[in-house]
């Protein structure tokens, strides 16, 4: 044992449970936190330009690399400007520990005025958070800790909240670290699995949808095992693009939406294996609707199983352990693919070359740019809502969407973290002109940290997707739609970062340039394509 401030036991804590990476900003209610890694060099500490680019960051460092960040914010605007980032990070299963400081223990519950108070903030970060608690003496903190990384780590990934009041980060006591744990992830009830395995043997043209799930579980393996020997082609929702390599013989990639790209799987398939998917609106549109009746459904989260659709068999748990169980209980031959894939991607790309129009060729000039590792960050801008059904995508964790939740402004900061996670990888942030002023002044924390990052900046002059929508439900009567933005070429000089403008035609050009030269490059492609391309895909 050994004394420690509360701010000191926590980077001790959090260096036990290997977390490295913190982001935060500093301020009178969480400074002894920030002070307690003063002295060790192992935390690598971000000061962030807004607490919610601290959340956005932690979120995309989880997304690309797995692991896990924690945040250093004040109570009061600090949690609640971080809220958009875990809100995210709760609705995309990403995992991070949010720390926030808060008022003396005795000025709790009493609504007194105090500075930065906010009250029930423990209700709060509950909303979003799948740990929450406050840690009333320093000796706490490392079994704290722990419960909150086994609470991650065990289950469905999510934020987790720690609230650190002032007299307890400064207050100093004997605090006794915790040996080093291994975090068992639920492997399947073995008869779930049998009755799973039971139902594909005996499926004569089955497919499978695979969602996020499969990356956190790390399955990729797996997942192509099972395939092969069900000869099941596959289809991946919008976050679990990579999980299968689209070079794979029988991965169809991404292709729901609106679009009715799978139409002809759906009419034929007798049977459905859903794994890691929660079968999300941005993925399919139809919730589901449109799959065949025989369902088998894996979930690490057991609200997930069944959620969308009745199913014949459901397992219980971490999407690697119950496919490498089912491979075994299936024939180990390869089995031929009752579906001609090649025959429905040729056909899939005609339907995207009419849909898409100047957008198809743009998305797959960034990724003949591009090595296979690069991991790109979209954001709800129009090229990022066509990246997932368009992007060729050969990884995991290379193809990470704002999805469900919808946060504008996602994919700078997002960038940065899985930048900073792995730093080994060309990074691109693809950016509309509503979104980036959002989080533009994280280019700021980019630039302090001299990352190489390239930032795709698409310019419409507007809202481009809502104003669209406008004017397909509303006849054309556009409100709050129409920019008026700055001269971004003018205002990336100004963060000094490399600045340009491009002609849309220069896109994969220019990218890689940036990533051969280095450093931050902002790219501004002037880009307003019209008719369907500016359609959002699963937008009504």
């Amino acid at each position: 044992m050994k004394r420690m401030t509360g701010g000191q036991a926590v980077a001790a804590a959090l260096k036990a449970e290997g977390v490295r990476q913190i982001f935060g900003i500093v301020g009178t209610h969480c400074s002894p936190l920030f002070d307690g890694a003063y002295d060790d060099a192992a935390l690598n500490v971000v000061t962030v330009r807004h607490e919610q680019g601290a959340a956005l960051m932690a979120d995309g460092y989880a997304r690309a690399g797995g692991g896990i960040a924690a945040c250093f914010v004040v109570p009061g605007p600090g949690l609640t400007n971080a809220l958009t980032g875990i809100g995210m990070a709760y609705s995309e299963s990403a995992p991070m520990l949010v720390f926030a400081g808060q008022n003396a223990l005795a000025q709790l519950e009493r609504e007194g005025g105090h500075f930065h108070e906010l009250p029930n903030s423990l209700g709060v970060a509950s909303s979003l958070c799948d740990y929450v608690a406050r840690v009333s003496r320093p000796g706490d903190v490392p079994g704290v800790i722990r419960e909150a990384m086994r609470a991650m780590r065990c289950r469905r990934p999510r934020p987790a909240y720690i609230e650190m009041p002032l007299d307890v980060q400064s207050g100093e006591e004997e605090v006794r670290l915790l040996p080093p744990e291994t975090f068992a992830r639920p492997a399947g009830d073995p008869a779930a699995i049998e009755r799973a395995a039971q139902a594909l043997r005996s499926a004569q043209r089955p497919f499978i949808f695979a969602g996020g799930g499969v990356e956190i579980a790390g399955a990729s393996d797996a997942l192509a095992q099972v395939a092969e020997r069900l000869g099941a082609p596959v289809v991946t929702g919008m976050f679990g693009r990579g999980a299968l390599s689209d070079r794979h013989p029988l991965a169809l990639g991404d292709g729901w939406g609106r679009l009715d790209l799978h139409q002809d799987l759906l009419r034929q398939a007798d049977l459905a294996l859903v794994v890691g998917a929660r079968i999300d609106v941005v993925s399919d549109a139809n919730l589901g609707a449109g799959f065949p009746q025989r369902i088998v459904q894996i979930d690490i989260d057991p609200l997930v199983i069944g959620q969308r659709r009745a199913v014949e068999a459901g397992v219980v748990g971490d999407a690697g352990l119950v496919l490498a169980a089912l491979a075994e209980q299936l024939p180990a031959k390869r089995k031929a693919c009752w579906l001609d894939v090649a025959d429905c991607r040729k056909r899939k790309r005609e339907t995207l070359a009419r849909l898409a129009g100047p957008v198809l060729p743009l998305i797959e000039d960034l990724r003949s740019a591009l090595p296979e590792d690069a991991i790109v960050v979209d954001d709800l801008t129009l090229v990022g809502y066509w990246m997932p059904v368009i992007f060729d995508t050969y990884r995991p964790r290379t193809l990470i969407h704002p999805g469900t939740y919808g946060t504008l402004g996602y994919s700078l900061p997002a960038a940065i973290g899985a930048r900073l996670a792995c730093p080994g990888q060309p990074v691109v942030a693809i950016c509309g002109d509503g979104g980036f002023l959002f989080t533009a002044q994280e280019l700021a924390t980019a630039r302090a940290l001299n990352l190489d990052l390239v930032v795709l900046l698409f310019n419409d002059e507007a809202f481009g997707a809502i104003a669209t929508y406008q004017d397909r439900l509303f006849g054309g009567r556009r409100i709050g739609s129409a920019l008026s933005n700055p001269d971004f070429v003018k205002l990336g000089e100004a963060f000094g970062v490399n600045s340009v403008r491009i002609d849309p035609a220069e896109v994969g050009t220019a990218v890689r340039r940036a990533i051969e030269r280095g450093g931050i490059w902002l790219i501004e492609v002037p880009f307003a394509p019209e008719g369907s391309a500016n359609r959002v895909p699963w937008m009504p």
